[in-house]
């Protein structure tokens, strides 16, 4: 079989395609990138959030959103507190600035990827969707125990 017509290559293919469409649009109109907007927007979603939730939520690991997030506020698009509850958690708000670039910037992306679902049975994928995920957290649970 031509491993560029397996499902999971294809799906592949199409996650590094929507990356990218969503990357170049959010440089070139709000000057961000698809990987820390994403830190901006689960925070948006979430609100005020310790940064292993913000991990959890993208799938990521926490250096990473560590990384994005020292960036985001170096940018004046988040604060960073200590958590109330317990000194070892950093806490991520968003700045006024973040909350206008995230939501600016939501709303240019989604008409932005519009286009890319023409002609895609939304609910159909997101089905199928939800299958490969669940299929995938069953083996990632079988494989830890």
């Amino acid at each position: 079989m031509d491993l560029r017509q397996s499902t999971v290559f294809k799906l592949h293919r199409a996650t590094t395609l929507v990356n990218r469409v969503s990357d170049e649009y959010l440089n070139a109109h709000h000057g961000i990138r698809y990987a820390p907007f994403l830190v901006l927007l689960a925070v948006r979603i979430a609100g005020p959030s310790p940064q292993q939730a913000i991990a959890r939520s993208l799938d990521v690991s926490r250096a990473s959103v560590t990384q994005r997030v020292q960036q985001l506020r170096q940018q004046g698009l988040v604060d960073v507190t200590i958590s109330a509850q317990d000194q070892r958690v950093n806490e991520v708000a968003l700045t006024l600035s973040g909350r206008r670039l995230t939501d600016a910037a939501w709303h240019g992306l989604e008409a932005t990827l519009d286009g890319v679902d023409e002609g895609v049975d939304d609910t159909g994928l997101r089905r199928q969707l939800d299958r490969l995920i669940a299929n995938c957290t069953a083996a990632l649970d079988d494989h830890a125990t």
